[in-house]
């Protein structure tokens, strides 16, 4: 191995990264057939980097250049020669070829440590592997541009494309067009199906539409459920004629899937980027409006005009309509987060209970309470419950020793129709229903115990556990508790919050305890506040543990961690 210049000593960390160092040095006044040598710092270092036997890396210039792809030899012989004084350096980005046949990126940088001249006799330098970034790098400028779903443009890219599109219309005086095809039956196929049927449906579509698209006209997915194209030289008859042409090849032949053929369905708006519109900003408002009209007169072509009144009523930014809640599901801004439930006496995790997240398009993040109470207003709660349940099986699957709790509204439990979806989607767990617990509210299982109890019966015959959330707020009886034979009762954080300090709240939780353990149903305390209330808890003989001194809700589970309990400061 050979000696390290001193300067390379004192970096010595490089051995942490993916790199090699280097002394680079020639004969003054002499160019020998092999070139200048190349002197490794770390001999196994160097073969590391480029999956090499350590006594195959190139000891000369003109060895390490053959392994260098396409124009990088070029540009690091010009990188090489810009060298023209003591202390000049370089950095340079390029491919090269490893001894196992693949190419990687590195960076090389280097500085002059001596030379004749313009000439650089003596150099050091250091070259890493910077593989892992660059891909980093494409996959942000691709996902900047393209839809991962579909790899269509996204809604950034189509407005470029839209802009360049208008701009080329005015200077040559041509005509130009936008138009939307708003994919109205994806609830329904989500709902029958699941959201990967709706997926399934969604990518086939693409397939077809950049089919129908030739260039220089462009496509784009630009939301959830609408698939843009800009068409060029196009007036306003030939954009509708057009238009129709496209959504007829996408509508009329019916989709494979598992679930047998499915059809798609459309509402279609447009609008003409050179009369009506003046950037792609404006082109999207209008093509909006377009196709909100198209969906009211049953998907026929609607063409913007200024007429056209605006359908959408203007809403407080906190209100949520049921297109906002489908809109954020068919986006999958519908996530979940996982907060853990630990045991009582060892503070270990014992499950994650699976709480609802939704976020605005523009980024902001809606509480739970919000929009599940806006989504049952609405009638479209059984929605989330739905989805809810779908990111809950992948969750399992990847990580197969946990457990889940998993809550669902009264709006789905109360009607046959979306309770028997419902089960029927817990179905399709198979074994890992073993790992799930359904919860459900108090208030639901006092409006209507004999909904109640068939909807535990048949939870519970699937393998599931079931559980009473929020006990003790609607003041169930626990003659109701043994009808509808819960597994596990949630008792309120009402009578959890502050219990170390109120007697009363003691006596309450110590009888609801004491009756659970007759019942064999397991007892959980949440919103635990502090250490006092916590030990209490567990004095009284609770057996499962939830708060935000255990774990805040995150958004993948936290898994073979124990929870240390911290006090939560009060206001």
């Amino acid at each position: 191995m050979n000696a390290a210049p001193p300067i390379l000593e004192q970096n010595a960390f490089i051995a942490l990264l993916d790199a090699a160092a280097y002394t680079w040095r020639r004969k003054s006044g002499e160019r020998g057939e092999d070139g200048p040598q190349m002197l490794w710092v770390d001999d196994e270092l160097t073969a590391k980097l480029i999956c090499s036997r350590t006594e195959d890396i190139p000891r000369t210039e003109v060895g390490f250049l053959e392994r260098l792809c396409h124009d990088a030899r070029a540009a690091r012989d010009k990188a090489v020669e810009s060298l023209s004084w003591n202390g000049a350096k370089f950095q340079i980005d390029y491919q090269i070829r490893t001894f196992d046949g693949r190419n990687i990126w590195v960076e090389e940088r280097a500085r002059r440590i001596s030379g004749d001249g313009k000439t650089a006799v003596e150099i050091i330098g250091v070259i890493t592997n910077i593989q892992n970034r660059k891909i980093r790098e494409e996959q942000a400028g691709y996902h900047a541009a393209f839809d991962s779903l579909t790899g269509l443009w996204n809604q950034t890219r189509m407005a470029e494309g839209l802009n360049h599109m208008l701009a080329t219309a005015q200077r040559y005086d041509r005509q130009a067009a936008y138009v939307v095809m708003n994919l109205t039956n994806i609830q329904d196929v989500n709902i029958s199906h699941g959201y990967e049927a709706g997926d399934r449906l969604i990518i086939a579509i693409a397939e077809r539409l950049k089919s129908c698209v030739r260039s220089p006209d462009i496509c784009a997915r630009v939301s959830g459920t609408g698939f843009g194209i800009g068409l060029s030289d196009c007036d306003p008859a030939q954009m509708q004629k057009v238009a129709e042409r496209i959504v007829k090849t996408l509508a009329n032949t019916p989709y494979a899937s598992p679930h047998g053929d499915l059809y798609a369905e459309f509402a279609l708006g447009g609008c003409a980027l050179s009369q009506k519109a003046t950037s792609a900003a404006d082109a999207m408002e209008q093509v909006h409006t377009a196709v909100a009209h198209s969906r009211v007169r049953q998907g026929a072509f609607v063409a913007y005009a200024r007429d056209l009144p605006d359908l959408k009523p203007r809403q407080n930014k906190a209100e949520l309509t049921c297109d906002d809640i489908i809109s954020a599901l068919n986006d999958r801004r519908i996530t979940l987060a996982y907060q853990p439930i630990v045991h009582a006496d060892s503070r270990e995790t014992h499950h994650f209970e699976c709480l609802l997240r939704l976020r605005r398009d523009d980024g902001e993040m809606v509480s739970a309470g919000d929009f599940i109470m806006a989504a049952e207003r609405l009638g479209c709660v059984h929605l989330l419950d739905r989805r809810a349940l779908e990111i809950a099986r992948e969750t399992l699957l990847a990580y197969p020793d946990i457990h889940i709790a998993l809550n669902v509204s009264a709006a789905t439990v109360k009607s046959s129709e979306t309770a028997g979806a419902y089960l029927e989607a817990l179905k399709t767990l198979g074994k890992a229903t073993e790992r799930v617990i359904v919860e459900m509210t108090e208030t639901v299982a006092l409006d209507d115990p004999a909904m109640a109890s068939r909807f535990s019966v048949e939870v519970r015959a699937l393998g599931c556990r079931f559980s009473i959330d929020d006990f003790g707020a609607g003041h169930t009886t626990f003659r109701n508790l043994m009808a509808i034979e819960a597994d596990e009762i949630k008792i309120d954080g009402s009578f959890i919050r502050d219990l170390s300090l109120t007697p009363h709240k003691q006596v309450f939780v110590r009888m609801m305890v004491d009756l659970a353990q007759t019942f064999s149903v397991k007892t959980v305390a949440e919103m635990v506040g502090s250490r006092e209330d916590a030990d209490l808890l567990t004095r009284l003989g609770v057996d499962y543990l939830q708060g935000f001194m255990f774990g805040l809700p995150g958004p993948a589970p936290q898994v073979g961690l124990k929870s240390t309990p911290k006090d939560i400061k009060r206001a």
